[in-house]
C-alpha cells in the first residue's frame, strides 16, 4: 500500500508538471516567422515588432515573468473595473496554459527614485503574471490585440510599461511548493494508515 500512495502523489505531480510547464519546447525559426507574420497583420510597430522578434527569436523554452506598470486613468472607480473586466478575459486565457499573477500590488507611493525616466512617475500598480513559454505569451498576446476586452484595458490606462523578465532567484515556485504539498500529504497519509 505504501508503495501505491507514493506512486499517486508522482503521477500527481507528474500531471501538474505536464500542465504547469508544458513540453513543447523552444520556438522552431518557422514558428517565429509564423508568429511574426501575425503580429504584422495586427498592426504593430516597428520597434515592437522588433522586439518581439528579438524576444521570440531568444526562446529559451522556459517560464518568464511579465512585469506590469500601470497608471490608471480618472475616474479610477470606472477604470479601474474595466480593467479588472479585462483582466478576467485575460487570465481565463492564461490559466489553461499555465500561467497566473504572480504578484499583484497598488502603489503606496509616487516614485522615490527616478533616474533619467522622463513621464515615469505616479504609477497605480504593479503586476507581474507568470508565463508557461514565450510560445504561449505569443498565442495569447495575437489573441487578445484587436479584442473587445483590450479596448476595456486602453481606456482604463493613462499609460502602461510592460516587460519581460527571467528569474535569478525564486524562492515560491509552485513547482516546488505542489512537489512539498503533495510529499507532506503522502506521508501523513501513509502515517494514518499505519496507526
Amino acid at each position: 500500500m505504501d508503495i501505491v500512495i507514493w506512486i499517486i502523489a508522482l503521477s500527481l505531480y507528474a500531471l501538474f508538471w505536464l500542465w504547469y510547464c508544458g513540453v513543447k519546447g523552444r520556438l522552431s525559426k518557422h514558428e517565429v516567422e509564423i508568429f511574426i507574420s501575425s503580429f504584422e497583420a495586427k498592426g504593430l510597430s516597428e520597434s515592437a515588432l522588433l522586439n518581439i522578434r528579438e524576444f521570440l527569436e531568444q526562446d529559451d523554452g522556459r517560464e518568464f515573468f511579465m512585469v506590469n506598470l500601470l497608471e490608471i486613468k480618472s475616474p479610477k472607480r470606472e477604470s479601474q473595473k474595466l480593467l479588472m473586466g479585462y483582466f478576467k478575459k485575460f487570465m481565463s486565457g492564461m490559466i489553461p496554459r499555465g500561467g497566473h499573477p504572480l504578484f499583484l500590488a497598488k502603489a503606496a507611493a509616487k516614485n522615490i527614485e527616478n533616474l533619467n525616466c522622463e513621464h515615469a512617475d505616479d504609477w497605480s500598480s504593479v503586476g507581474i503574471i507568470r508565463y508557461r513559454s514565450r510560445r504561449d505569451f505569443a498565442q495569447i498576446v495575437l489573441k487578445t490585440f484587436g479584442s473587445e476586452h483590450h479596448s476595456d484595458k486602453l481606456l482604463s490606462l493613462k499609460k502602461t510599461l510592460a516587460f519581460p523578465s527571467t528569474t535569478t532567484l525564486f524562492f515560491g515556485s509552485p513547482k516546488i511548493i505542489i512537489a512539498l504539498v503533495l510529499g507532506l500529504a503522502a506521508a501523513v497519509t501513509q502515517v494514518w494508515l499505519l496507526l
